[in-house]
């Protein structure tokens, strides 16, 4: 008795499930209208092997075609760059930035790249309701993706996206293999604000290490 009674409220929400392909088609066009984007966000990444939860929070912006700059302000101001060709990686606490090709670290379809103006989510991604929870708390559509074209770990690039009513990406659930689970919530989303390119520029501060790809040279 007591199973049947839990079931009916989830059978009702079920029932009251959008078309998926309806709401692919209008988050894709809400971003495809972007020119830039800028956020704050928090983020939570749970590490399973040490039973702990780690926080940040910061800025991120993104702007087409491909720049994206994420700041980092606490525990460290750690930054994440890309002008769309080179990405850097800069790390406070170790005074040290990696710089890269874009094309070599990013290799299979993100979220971040269809933020970016770089990925269609509908042909890039393969997408379902999420079957943990619908909708979430705050009344947001959960999606799970995965990309089409994946690097054969489909675990380890599964993403969650909470999507709300106004088809807006309001939080990012990032996955690994190991059970970790990394939680990016977007809050106070301005849109086509004009952000200038040069902000997507990364320059070192005094006394950083910088290592260089192979392949920028």
């Amino acid at each position: 008795m007591f199973l049947v009674i839990t079931a009916i409220p989830d059978m009702a929400r079920l029932e009251n499930k959008p078309d998926l392909d309806s709401v692919l088609t209008k988050v894709q066009n809400n971003y495809e209208k972007m020119n830039d984007f800028h956020s704050k966000f928090t983020q939570e990444a749970t590490v399973r092997s040490l039973n702990q939860i780690q926080k940040a929070d910061g800025e991120v912006w993104f702007k087409k075609p491909g720049k994206m700059r994420w700041n980092y302000y606490r525990p460290n101001k750690d930054v994440i760059a890309s002008d769309g060709k080179t990405i850097w990686f800069y790390n406070q606490e170790e005074k040290q930035v990696i710089e890269s090709r874009l094309t070599e670290v990013v290799d299979t379809p993100t979220t971040t790249t269809f933020l970016s103006g770089l990925g269609n989510i509908k042909k890039d991604f393969n997408a379902k309701f999420s079957e943990t929870s619908f909708p979430d708390e705050n009344g947001n559509y959960l999606i799970d993706l995965s990309p089409k074209e994946n690097s054969g770990d489909e675990e380890y690039n599964r993403v969650t996206i909470a999507v709300d009513k106004n088809m807006l990406v309001k939080t990012i659930y990032l996955y690994d293999p190991f059970g970790n689970l990394t939680k990016v919530k977007l809050e106070d989303i301005e849109i086509n604000k004009g952000v200038s390119d040069s902000l997507f520029k990364f320059e070192a501060p005094k006394g950083t290490e910088v290592i260089i790809s192979p392949s920028v040279n």
